[in-house]
């Protein structure tokens, strides 16, 4: 039977198995570690314990696969700096032997989820579109642009129809706070443990920040249409300075947001935000605003400490 494949199970890759499982697909989840979530339970989902890696694990998925999206990673950004050959180790050797796999038995359709906010590097101009040149200034966003080049790669000697999304900063529901992944849910968790959240800089660093069911929703729109879109970047298309997003945390979550100010970071670009006229162009998709994302986060958030009986109701 063929069906959709979804490669990695952290935040993103989590999100999208339960959308695809609501819209009535029928999956392959394949992940290295067992995910927070019982995605397994959910309708039209298997859930595969494995190692892409593994040329016999990418041969199998593939004889199942009709479409494929590509959601596995290796470190957080701040991980990827201080230790660039692991990042590399972890994240190029299963997607090149997935890419293999698909060389044998081709797919229809493989997209990848990439970072809208690191490959890019330094904007040259503001918002940045999809020819913007790529020059990343991380380890991190190196590591991204390595596996879009291979994508690429694959794409044009062998045919592979493959899409490149560059994300924005995605955050939402289930987004990990404990290893820092984003900028949202770490906020959140400091100002609901009323802990201090770290900033490095002076708070005018720049994002654009996209809901995690939105990079969904596009995910599923794209699954539909099966054509050639190669590369889109999938953001907001607004910038949101980080004292702006503190000031938000704070009114979403009723408590005052402290500040531990710490020296810039090397690695990190000073504003980005992602032209996504393209995005609006292609898909009929209703943009979440990040004051209701970041109610809808809170809320998650609540809910998952509050006590059962409180949590019922």
């Amino acid at each position: 039977m063929k069906r959709i494949v979804v490669i990695g199970c952290g935040f993103i890759g989590a999100r999208l198995t339960q959308e695809i499982s609501f819209a009535g697909g029928q999956l392959l989840v394949v992940t290295r570690t067992e995910p927070h979530l019982a995605l397994g339970l959910l309708p039209g989902v298997e859930l595969r314990l494995a190692d892409v890696s593994d040329p016999a694990v990418a041969a199998e998925v593939m004889e199942e696969a009709d479409q494929v999206i590509y959601a596995a990673g290796g470190l957080m950004p701040a991980g990827s700096e201080a230790n660039p050959v692991l990042d590399i180790q972890l994240t190029l050797p299963p997607l090149c032997t997935v890419l293999e796999a698909m060389r044998v038995k081709p797919v229809t359709q493989f997209m990848l989820i990439s970072s809208g906010g690191t490959v890019y590097g330094q904007p040259r101009y503001l918002p940045v579109d999809e020819s913007h040149p790529t020059e990343p200034v991380s380890s991190y966003g190196m590591v991204k642009l390595m596996c879009e080049q291979y994508v690429g790669l694959y794409a044009r000697l062998h045919g592979l129809r493959a899409c490149v999304l560059r994300c924005a900063n995605v955050y939402g529901e289930g987004q990990p706070t404990q290893r820092g992944q984003g900028a949202v849910g770490t906020f959140l968790q400091c100002a609901r443990q009323k802990k201090p959240v770290t900033v490095f800089g002076d708070g005018g660093t720049v994002r654009d920040y996209v809901y995690v069911g939105d990079v969904a929703a596009v995910v599923l729109a794209l699954l539909k249409r099966r054509e050639d879109v190669n590369v889109l970047n999938v953001g907001s298309g607004r910038g949101t300075s980080l004292t702006e997003l503190i000031g938000l945390v704070a009114e979403v979550t009723g408590n005052k947001v402290e500040i531990d100010r710490r020296p810039p970071r090397d690695f990190d670009v000073r504003e980005i935000v992602l032209d996504v006229s393209r995005l609006r162009a292609l898909l009929d998709i209703e943009h979440t605003s990040l004051e209701d994302g970041l109610r809808r986060t809170h809320q998650e958030m609540a809910l998952s400490t509050a006590p059962i009986s409180e949590a019922i109701g």
